[in-house]
């Protein structure tokens, strides 16, 4: 039994870097003001995002929308996908 790895996220430090001006596409962009790649875990499917946040060991900079229950919105959802689309999105979270 592995554990949630991906609904247990915790941003220590938000970034204010904007996805906008990063270069890049949905799932992975270059931030300029740090000099990192930052990852939309909501472009992934759960098994890329907790892969990713296991390669990484946890050390990277993350873009993603957390729904209202805690667990984070991913690619392979299409449920979580409308409602997002319905309501439109919050501000993502970012790590740095």
């Amino acid at each position: 039994m592995s554990l949630p790895i991906l609904d247990n996220i915790k941003v220590a430090a938000p970034c204010a870097a904007e996805w906008s001006k990063m270069t890049g596409d949905a799932r992975q962009r270059h931030c300029a003001d740090c000099n990192k790649h930052v990852y939309n875990l909501s472009e992934m499917t759960r098994d890329e995002a907790q892969a990713l946040l296991i390669e990484k060991e946890g050390r990277l900079c993350v873009r993603y929308y957390r729904r209202h229950d805690g667990t984070i919105l991913t690619a392979d959802c299409p449920v979580g996908r409308s409602d997002v689309a319905a309501v439109g999105s919050s501000p993502p979270a970012w790590s740095r």
